[in-house]
């Protein structure tokens, strides 16, 4: 795919992108959303679904939604919080140790840039992308299953792996078009373009799409 084509379809997702009741869109409003919960919430998330990870977040942040007062929370108090995220008890000990880092390096403040928050133990490339795009609006774009799948299924990248198709990314797409561009996709693929049973009929970029069988 062209990038002038990658483009429009961009923009007529944007456009369909309200209509869309995605579970990832849900966290907007779920709780109070701040730097830190968006970084906790984030390490939650990986391998366990979006509605899982919602509930977690709520019952956690209900209780503790600063690094002080994770601090006050025994590793125990924390695992029966997220349960049942996949590998609850590892996610509760990284959380812990993170907050620490925060605290002891940060003043508590989540960092600003990438090189930064990937220097704390526990937090990977993808993840410090969800940050900064979500707490701090900067216009990178974190790749996961989703992101990887869509793009590749259009034809616009050819790579193996998320971290191939970030750095295609990386040279391929404008600043401010990076931006966003993980919720949109992952909205998208919750909820039109699903790797099961995709719904192509609803679909505002099927015809650009090589998938497309009318």
């Amino acid at each position: 795919m062209e990038i002038d084509t990658f483009r429009r379809c961009l923009a007529l997702l944007r456009a369909d992108y309200p209509s869309w009741d995605a579970p990832a869109k849900r966290f907007e409003n779920a709780y109070r959303r701040t730097p830190y919960t968006i970084l906790v919430s984030t390490l939650l998330s990986f391998q366990t679904r979006d509605e899982t990870t919602l509930e977690a977040g709520r019952r956690l942040f209900a209780v503790a939604d600063t690094p002080e007062a994770m601090l006050a929370l025994r590793e125990e108090e924390i695992a029966g919080l997220i349960y049942p995220v996949g590998f609850w008890r590892k996610k509760a000990t990284s959380i812990l140790e993170v907050t620490r880092t925060l605290l002891d390096r940060h003043g508590s403040e989540v960092p600003r840039t990438l090189s930064e928050l990937t220097a704390i133990k526990g937090i990977g490339p993808k993840t410090a992308k969800i940050v900064l795009e979500n707490a701090y609006g900067q216009s990178v774009a974190a790749v996961d299953t989703h992101v990887h799948r869509i793009l590749n299924l259009l034809g616009f990248v050819e790579t193996y792996t998320p971290e191939e198709t970030d750095r295609a990314l990386e040279a391929k797409l404008l600043s401010e078009e990076r931006k966003g561009l993980n919720r949109l996709l992952v909205s998208f693929g919750q909820t039109i373009c699903k790797s099961r049973h995709p719904r192509c009929d609803a679909c505002p970029i099927r015809e650009y799409c090589p998938e497309y069988d009318e």
